[in-house]
Parts: C-alpha cells; structure tokens; sequence
C-alpha cells in the first residue's frame, strides 16, 4: 500500500494577514496623494474630530466607497479654509478634492487621513454643472421661455415661494405693505426649503401647487435672503430650472446673491437682486398703471376743454358779424328792424344755450370718471377679466374680483339666490384650497 503523504499548508491569522495588508499599503503609498470623491455622509463628534463617508458615482451607481477621517487639530483649520473659500461647510452631496495619508488598521481597516482640502475643485465642479444645464436650456429653447410671457397690467396677486422664516420673506412683505402710495397686494405664501439636498425638489413642489391655482394669481415671487455660492446651489439644478421656464405665469427672483447669477435667476422672467427689490418692482407695475390712467383722464379733460373753446369762439364769431349790420339798413321798413332784433337775441341765447350745454357735457364727463363713480359707492365685478353685468353668466366656484374705490376684493362665488324666494345661501372666500393643496 501506499503511503499518505503529509500536505503542509501555511496559513496566516487574522491579526498577521492585516498587518501584511499594512504594510504592503505602507510602501505602496508611502506619502500623501489626491484624492477626488462624493461626500456621502460626514459627522463631527464632541472631541471635534471629523469622520467623512467618501464615495464615487457612475450615475446612480455607487461603483468605489471609503471612510476618511480629519482629526480635529486639522479639522479646525481646513474646516476655516474651506469656508472661507466657498462659504459653507463640508456636507453630503459635495464634490471635493483632498490630500490624504493611505492607512489601514489591523482593527478599524482601510480609510483616509485628511491632511489638506482644495476647494478650488468643488468650486470648479459646481461651475462645470452650471455652464452644462445653462447649454442644455439653451439648446432645448427654454432659456427665454418665462421672460416671453406678458407682465400683467396690475400686478396685485402674488404667490410668493419662500421660507417662513427667512428673513427675506419679512423685508418683502413689510415693504410690498408698507408701501407709499397705500397700494393693496393679495400675497399667498407657499413654503418652501430654499437651501440643501432637498430644496430643489421643495420649490418644484411649491411651483406644482401653484400651477393648480394660477388663475388666481398675477405673478409668482421667488425669495430669499442670500446665501453663499453652494449655499444656493440649488437654484442651478436642470429639474428646477426648466420647470420654471416652461411655468404659464411670470416667475420674479430675489434670491440675494449679488456676485453672480444663479440658473434660476436667467430663466426667471424678471431677476432682483433682493426681497426688497422685488418688492419695490411690484409697486412700481402699480405705479405705472395709475400714471396711465390718471395721464388718460387729464389727457380727456384737456381735448373737452378746446372743444369747448371752439364753440364759443364759432358763437362769437357769429354774434359780432350780426353786430356790424351797416347803419344804412335802420331806414329799411320796420319789419327788418324787428327782425335784426330777433336775430341778435336769439344768437345771444343760442350761444347762451350751447355754452351751458357743454358745460353741462364737462361736467358729465368729470362725474362719469370711474373713480368718481367707485368714491359714490359703486364697485366694479369682473368675472374672467371682463366686466360682469348678468349674474346668470357666474357659476358656483367662479373667482371674482370687485374694484372699490380704496382697494379689491377677490371672492369665490357661493350659491346663487333662487328666483321664487329660496332662502339665500351665499359663501364668500378669498383664495381658497390652499392648505389643501
């Protein structure tokens, strides 16, 4: 028989095989090396330290992950560098660039020392996506497509997209009804996040809503109250951007950030600088609608005056022509006498007559100016734009909007009174569905 022959095997325990891991990683990269990735995660402890989830990205598809720590001696000072360079700290979804040190732990693994961070790249980055959406817009036509809409003639109705707590909001609306000239707006606030991962999918939401609602409304506002460059790097994203292009009503920014314009802001129809600007432009649509009216009131005023002065230059003319009858003609037979004196009489009342008639037709004129009318108590209902005369045209749930003569009032029309004495059901409201919406 033959006999068994003894296979020696060597084996490796757990603790030599990482340290044989360790050290081949020691003389594979024996200093520091840079190293471009996706922050996943990034959490600081109370000991400052911070732990960073780095990983990369081929699409949706997380194809390489790390763990990446920066101690905190370090920490403090690339956390002021990098903030001072880009306005914000470190947070997930961010591109960056850093210097590390390869290490592995026989207990703890693989991960990365941070020693330095470059935030030129996560600039550059951003700058990279921007200029690629701002093409895409372009290529597909909608760069233009929101600033082609007519700005309305009044704009009164606003639907506003901001935080609630933003202080922006406040300076908008304190300065849109706190205005001089004591203009009433109507101004819905539908909230939004208007910074970080989620925001951008919080003011398409935002945008949605209102959409359901625009015939409600003359204009949306989108505010707030700056921000630093990745702070508002969310108002560069493609989804946002060309929601608002396509949007059926005028879309106003006063994002706040004065050194460069975001995406959001080129395809607005209209980009401020501030809430208060914004604010301040609204008003100024307001003022400039008055001008015109007052501009064609006087511009009537004046056309009816010369009308005026025409006639009685015509009257006079006739009057004096009577009045230079030669002398020669007192030896014609009394009769024509008579009859001269007629004439003159009846031309002094006639002229007397028509200046009292267009004086009557002037002041007519004045007494129909539809502000005189709407400071007697009248008002003035449009249904769909157009001036409202029959009640039967007006259907349940119908928007209306009634001019007084200090400010308007817009309704929603509720049950209609029955012609055979139904009792009256009537519900009034002002912008209704909102907190359902």
């Amino acid at each position: 028989m033959m006999e068994k022959v003894a296979i020696t095997r060597h084996s490796f325990s757990l603790y030599e095989l990482n340290s044989a891991v360790k050290s081949a990683l020691s003389d594979a990269f024996p200093d520091t090396c840079w190293v471009t990735a996706e922050i996943a995660d990034a959490k600081c402890n109370q000991r400052g330290h911070c732990y960073l989830e780095l990983v990369e990205k081929d699409g949706d598809t997380t194809i390489a992950q790390i763990k990446a720590t920066i101690w905190a001696y370090e920490y403090r000072k690339l956390s002021h560098k990098f903030q001072g360079a880009t306005g914000e700290t470190l947070k997930p979804g961010m591109k960056i660039m850093l210097l590390a040190v390869v290490t592995f732990h026989e207990v703890y693994g693989f991960s990365l020392n941070v020693k330095d961070i470059d935030p030129t790249y996560t600039m550059g980055d951003m700058a990279r996506k921007k200029k690629e959406v701002i093409e895409r817009l372009i290529k597909e036509g909608l760069m233009d497509l929101n600033k082609d809409l007519p700005l309305p003639l009044v704009p009164q109705r606003i639907a506003v997209i901001s935080s609630p707590t933003a202080a922006g909001y406040g300076d908008f609306f304190n300065q849109l009804d706190c205005n001089s000239y004591g203009y009433s707006f109507i101004h819905v606030l539908f909230p939004a996040l208007m910074q970080g991962q989620e925001a951008e999918k919080s003011i398409i939401s935002a945008l949605d809503k209102i959409k359901r609602h625009r015939h409600l409304f003359d204009a949306v506002v989108i505010i707030r109250g700056g921000g630093s460059v990745i702070d508002l790097n969310c108002f560069d994203g493609y989804p946002l951007t060309s929601h608002m292009a396509r949007f059926p009503l005028p879309i106003i920014t006063g994002i706040g950030h004065e050194k460069d314009d975001s995406v959001a802001d080129m395809v607005a129809h209209t980009r401020m600088k501030t809430p208060t600007a914004v604010a301040e432009f609204l008003i100024s649509g307001v003022r400039s609608f008055e001008e015109s009216v007052v501009d064609c009131q006087n511009r009537m005023i004046i056309y009816t005056e010369r009308l005026l002065k025409d006639a009685r230059y015509r009257l006079n003319a006739v009057l004096q022509g009577l009045t230079l009858i030669p002398v020669r003609l007192a030896s014609i037979d009394s009769s024509l006498l008579v009859l001269k004196r007629d004439l003159l009489g009846g031309a002094k009342q006639f002229m007397l007559n028509e200046d009292s008639r267009l004086k009557g037709m002037e002041q007519a004129v004045r007494l129909l100016d539809p502000v005189n009318l709407l400071r007697r108590g009248y008002s003035i209902t449009r249904h769909k734009g157009r001036i409202l005369k029959d009640a039967s045209l007006v259907k349940n749930g119908d928007v209306l909007d009634t001019r007084l003569y200090e400010g308007s009032i817009t309704s929603i029309a509720g049950n209609k009174k029955e012609v055979k004495g139904r009792e009256q059901k009537q519900t009034d409201g002002l912008l209704p569905g909102f907190d359902r919406a």
